[in-house]
């Protein structure tokens, strides 16, 4: 009886082993929109030596190094497995903006600005222990964001570059989970995280709140479309006004001139006729004087919205309202130059270095929301055009359009001059 109760608890260990070694196996591959990927590397993510997350990479083959991460082509996948109690989507908004500001190139992140924001935007949401976020590269279709198994949302492809560099960048959460995402981790260790890994899944009550909120995330696109499908046909409708009405305005003005001219040409067949009726006349001293021409009133065009030169004024004016906002924004780099050029704690201010001119593109929608930039001419410095860019960016969103402008997004260009510092 002993033995064969020893036999059974040996077979469901066995049993058990074997179920959690399989799980494990079958974590170390995924499927990302039809392309099979391998797990290139795992490791806990911790913020303030608290655990967050438990991080996976998948690629399409296994890396060791950073460069061929990135410049792997097709599908990618960047799995984290929640393993703190709870994480506010306020919180997580803001570390995910500053993890990809401080760990990329400021002019890279400029140019997709709205991209990064709305990837920030779609990662703000309150998390628990084991929720499960997927953020996938798929070709042609984007950067696209789950959580327990729901799409929650898709940015711009260009997006994934700069969130795969919060792991592989320069300022990855340590240097040891950089290492372990490339490979670099003893075995052991890596047996350890792939058992946890694989045993981590959310519950269905969680499945089920982020199958809602994709629904929900439905019918609020569904929505915005609609609502833009109304305003395109009703500025489509005022453009129709505006254009019937300046066809009328021609017109009325056609006709008044057609009026006009039949006026004078009556007027002058009556002063000729007075004037052959005096020449016959024998007093040409009491001759009457010529009638008076009736003048038309004038009518006036009235214009049917501002003109171009009030237009150009309009823009000229949000331009200075968007570099405003700028200013407000720009903190000279002050540690960084010091650290670069200063020689025996001096630093002497040279043109290229410590100041200069930055010449800029910004572009915003109506609502004043940042589209994208780009610095069009540098001041020398990569340190400085860097926080020129950061500036740009955390300065968003800026003033609304004016509303008479036509133009969906807004295109502003400008220069900003860097003084030297004061040491």
């Amino acid at each position: 009886m002993k033995k064969a109760l020893i036999s059974l608890l040996s077979l469901i260990s066995i049993t058990a082993i074997t179920l959690v070694s399989q799980s494990a196996v079958a974590a170390e591959q995924v499927n990302v929109a039809g392309s099979n990927l391998q797990l290139n590397g795992i490791s806990v993510h911790s913020e303030l030596r608290k655990e967050w997350f438990l991080a996976g990479l998948y690629l399409p083959s296994k890396v060791t190094d950073a460069d061929a991460a990135q410049n792997a082509s097709g599908a990618k996948r960047m799995q984290l497995k929640v393993l703190a109690d709870s994480l506010s989507g306020v919180r997580l908004k803001r570390f995910w903006i500053e993890r990809i500001k401080n760990n990329n190139n400021g002019q890279d992140v400029l140019k997709i600005a709205k991209g990064v924001r709305n990837f920030a935007t779609l990662m703000a949401q309150n998390l628990q222990a084991s929720d499960v976020i997927d953020i996938d590269l798929v070709p042609a279709k984007g950067t696209v964001v789950s959580i327990n198994g729901s799409e929650v949302g898709v940015v711009d492809g260009a997006v994934f570059p700069l969130v795969l560099n919060t792991w592989l960048g320069d300022r990855p959460p340590t240097q040891e989970f950089k290492d372990a995402m490339l490979g670099s981790q003893p075995a052991v260790q890596y047996s350890d995280l792939l058992a946890k890994f694989s045993s981590i899944n959310p519950s269905a009550a969680r499945v089920a709140v982020f199958d809602s909120a994709a629904q929900e995330a439905a019918a609020e696109e569904e929505r915005k479309k609609k609502e833009e499908e109304e305003k395109r046909l009703e500025e489509e409708r005022k453009a129709e006004e505006a254009k019937k009405l300046a066809e009328q305005q021609a017109a009325d003005a056609a006709a008044q001139e057609q009026l006009r001219l039949e006026q004078q040409r009556q007027d002058d067949l009556r002063r000729q006729q007075e004037a052959n009726e005096r020449a016959q006349q024998q007093a040409a001293e009491q001759q009457q004087p010529p009638a008076q021409v009736v003048q038309q009133p004038v009518v006036e065009q009235v214009p049917a919205g501002p003109t171009e030169a009030e237009l150009n004024s309009m823009r000229s004016q949000y331009t200075n309202a968007i570099r405003s906002k700028y200013v407000q924004s720009f903190a000279y780099p002050l540690k960084e130059i010091i650290r670069k050029y200063a020689k025996g704690g001096a630093l002497r201010p040279r043109q290229g270095r410590t100041h200069g001119d930055v010449s800029v593109s910004l572009e915003v929608d109506r609502d004043g929301e940042l589209v994208g930039g780009a610095v069009t001419s540098g001041s020398g410095e990569k340190i400085l055009d860097d926080a020129v860019s950061q500036a740009l960016f955390d300065a968003a969103p800026y003033p609304a359009m004016p509303k008479d402008l036509p133009e969906d997004t807004f295109k502003a260009n400008f220069t900003v001059s860097i003084p030297a510092p004061q040491m």
